[in-house]
């Protein structure tokens, strides 16, 4: 039976084995396509999770879990979402879950180990790090943000409004054409043992654990080859991670 406790453990157990990670998309872009041959529907998603270790971007992860949660019994629907300082129109996106009369927001593309509700006041949820917050503001949106000890960080606008599976899939498309967002800076991110471990082309390998953050130092076996060391670490296939960090480096995030 659909619930609350049962959404919140799903995305808790997604973010430990399903890593939010543009390594596959600049990989794919590598091979010439029409941008709709590069976008991924949720049976090639699950079948590059569990035979390559993939996951993906948000628009990717969130078409896969609404299919899972839908095929579950969930009532979910497509949302997007603002963030400041953003270059493109709907540069983020989440899903709305009904549960028993009340909204939760479920969003494995940020990623948020944690369903949280959607009301006229204030909510709060924990997670593993951060503890994520959620206030309405004007109409159907909330500001999302998350906090971990003195660290705050303004996560997105989520607007209520439910989004036809048509306009979600044509921004899903609209994401991989040339100017799409992720295509030049590989990054992995996954909950490993309590702690958030992330790769980014532009800093290198990241722990945050609660109220803190820390790079990690490369031994000199795991820095003479790169790609082997991030499939040891998260197990991202290592073909494609060679392919994606073959890739110039990038000039700047996104």
């Amino acid at each position: 039976m659909p619930n609350a406790g049962y959404l919140s453990a799903l995305l808790l157990a997604w973010s430990m084995v399903i890593p939010w990670e543009s390594a596959s998309r600049i990989a794919r872009h590598k091979m010439p396509a029409a941008p709709y041959q590069y976008a991924r529907g949720p049976e090639r998603f699950f079948d590059d999770a569990l035979n390559l270790g993939l996951g993906g971007t948000c628009f990717e992860s969130n078409t896969a879990l609404k299919g899972l949660l839908d095929a579950l019994g969930f009532e979910t629907q497509f949302a997007f979402c603002d963030m400041e300082q953003s270059r493109v129109d709907n540069p983020h996106c989440a899903l709305t879950v009904m549960l028993d009369g009340t909204r939760y927001l479920a969003d494995v593309g940020w990623p948020l180990p944690a369903a949280v509700p959607l009301d006229s006041v204030p909510t709060t949820a924990e997670a593993p790090v951060y503890q994520y917050h959620v206030e309405p503001i004007d109409g159907e949106r909330w500001r999302v943000w998350r906090q971990s000890g003195t660290f705050v960080q303004e996560c997105f606008f989520l607007k209520g409004a439910p989004v036809p599976p048509d306009t979600f899939r044509a921004r899903l498309i609209r994401d991989h054409q040339d100017d799409g967002l992720f295509l030049n800076n590989v990054i992995i991110h996954r909950l490993i043992d309590g702690r958030m471990l992330r790769f980014d082309q532009t800093r290198g390998l990241i722990e945050r654990v609660p109220g803190a953050e820390h790079e990690i130092a490369w031994t000199a076996e795991q820095a003479a080859d790169v790609p082997a060391a991030l499939h040891a670490i998260f197990g991202v296939d290592l073909g494609i991670l060679r392919q994606a960090l073959a890739s110039p480096s990038p000039k700047a995030f996104g």
